[in-house]
């Protein structure tokens, strides 16, 4: 099965195909994979890449991680959901401004169950944290997608995750807590 999974990989010209072969060999977590993912990572290919660095991550973190930093932001955009994948298993703070981006989006506007789950510890991620950058890109997102969608009552449901995010950081000892719920009741206020 290994065998033919990986010459599915190298001999199929669909990158969708290649994608999921990635996807099945990063599954395995096994070291002597590494060489196939680092040739993914040059691939043209966004899916191929998305998989090959989330398989990467699992076998050589170091690379993995060093790889998605240095992607360029049209490039990160595209592969939001890899990349949250990756920094939020990593706990990098750094990356939470970049993934609160997507949040909201990865929440609630996809049909894949394994995304809403990882959007949702992402979210809480941001919730408790005490990245201001991240806290302000969520809340911008959440006041865009509320009076986008109000017509179904989204911006009902975004002013609950708001409210959920003020006792989150009323639970902290954050420096940045009082900013950070002034810049959360703000971004509501829009809403109201």
């Amino acid at each position: 099965v290994l065998f033919l999974i990986k010459l599915k990989l190298n001999n199929d010209k669909k990158t969708i195909v290649q994608a999921e072969a990635l996807n099945t060999l990063g599954k395995l977590t096994d070291p002597e994979l590494q060489p196939i993912f680092a040739k993914a990572l040059e691939s043209e290919s966004y899916s191929v890449l998305g998989k090959a660095l989330v398989s990467m991550y699992y076998v050589d973190q170091e690379l993995a991680i060093k790889k998605s930093k240095e992607l360029p932001d049209e490039v990160r955009k595209i592969l939001a959901t890899p990349l949250t994948q990756i920094f939020i298993e990593e706990k990098d703070e750094s990356e939470l401004p970049f993934i609160a981006k997507s949040v909201v989006s990865g929440m609630f506007l996809t049909n894949d169950d394994a995304n809403k789950v990882l959007y949702q510890k992402a979210f809480k991620q941001i919730s408790e944290s005490n990245n201001t950058e991240a806290v302000q890109n969520i809340v911008d997102d959440m006041v865009i997608k509320g009076n986008q969608f109000k017509g179904f009552d989204f911006d009902k449901v975004v002013i609950n995750l708001m409210r959920k995010m003020v006792t989150e950081q009323k639970k902290t000892d954050n420096t940045n807590k009082q900013r950070n719920i002034d810049i959360i009741k703000t971004a509501m206020a829009k809403l109201l």
